[in-house]
């Protein structure tokens, strides 16, 4: 009975800061976010399961990005970014915005599709959430029956310990065992999703915490993202854009994500590292008409 309502009461209180983090971020990273029981006739499956090879297989096999162009690598690093999207920004989000550390190990997650492609990610228990109060922005209640932890060295170790070694890890290992598809290319993938988001955050984020996140995630070489050398570090660099009406600099990956070699192979991504310099600007003014 103690134990149930230690568990109501952080549900409740972690409920509470998710409300106000849908009222202050923007909606595509609580979208990605669900903390309690899926509605009767969601389409739900563990990520477990989602990442079963044969059902991996027969997944990408059966896409359209196959049948175009029978390269199964090509069509796993699409996959591979959109497992990326729907799994990083609303987790790292929350733990910039809020100090919540949310356990995204494969044991405890799972997708709810919408027309069989994952739509966001339903943690199946909070009991191991951590939250780290100096972040959070209403006070935490006294006598609080959740996890505390008092240093933003112990909330990283929380959250990259679930993400990346039992979560991100696990499955590129999975994807490169059935592919050959490039390790950088799918750690590319993850930082292509997640890195950008820390500029977009910090209208409404301490920057403290921003710089201290980024710094960690993506400019340090060793760190508590992964044991051993980070898998995150160096997958980006800025270049200068010398253009009236552009931004003065822009992020481009070092790796391709595959994604230019899809027939008729006449498209790339903005950040793509194989675009030529002018490329990439025109690129870049063709989108700002399309968002105009």
């Amino acid at each position: 009975m103690l134990q149930q309502l230690a568990k109501k009461t952080v549900l409740d209180f972690l409920e509470e800061i998710f409300t106000l983090a849908q009222r202050n971020l923007d909606s595509f990273y609580t979208d990605l976010i669900i903390l309690t029981q899926p509605p009767d006739g969601a389409e739900v499956i563990s990520v477990n399961d989602y990442l079963q090879p044969n059902r991996l297989l027969s997944q990408w096999q059966a896409s359209d990005i196959y049948q175009k162009t029978q390269d199964i690598r090509i069509t796993a690093s699409i996959w591979n970014k959109v497992y990326s999207w729907k799994t990083l920004p609303g987790v790292l989000a929350l733990m910039t915005w809020a100090g919540v550390g949310l356990d995204a190990g494969l044991d405890n997650v799972s997708f709810v599709l919408e027309d069989g492609e994952p739509k966001a990610l339903w943690f199946n228990d909070l009991s191991d959430t951590v939250i780290y109060p100096q972040r959070l922005p209403i006070p935490i209640p006294q006598n609080y029956p959740g996890k505390i932890v008092n240093s933003v060295e112990a909330l990283h170790e929380t959250v990259f310990t679930s993400l990346f070694h039992h979560n991100f890890a696990p499955m590129i290992d999975r994807v490169h065992s059935l592919t050959k598809l490039s390790k950088k290319t799918m750690w590319g993938n993850a930082v292509n999703a997640s890195e950008r988001q820390f500029a977009e955050i910090s209208k409404c984020t301490n920057l403290e915490s921003i710089k201290t996140d980024y710094s960690v995630l993506y400019e340090q070489p060793y760190s508590s993202v992964m044991p051993g050398r980070n898998p995150l570090y160096n997958l980006v660099r800025t270049e200068k854009i010398n253009e009236p009406g552009l931004p003065a600099t822009t992020t481009v990956r070092l790796t391709c994500c595959l994604y230019a070699f899809i027939p008729p192979c006449d498209e790339k991504c903005t950040n793509c590292p194989l675009f030529k310099p002018q490329e990439r600007i025109a690129q870049m003014k063709k989108y700002m008409t399309e968002t105009d």
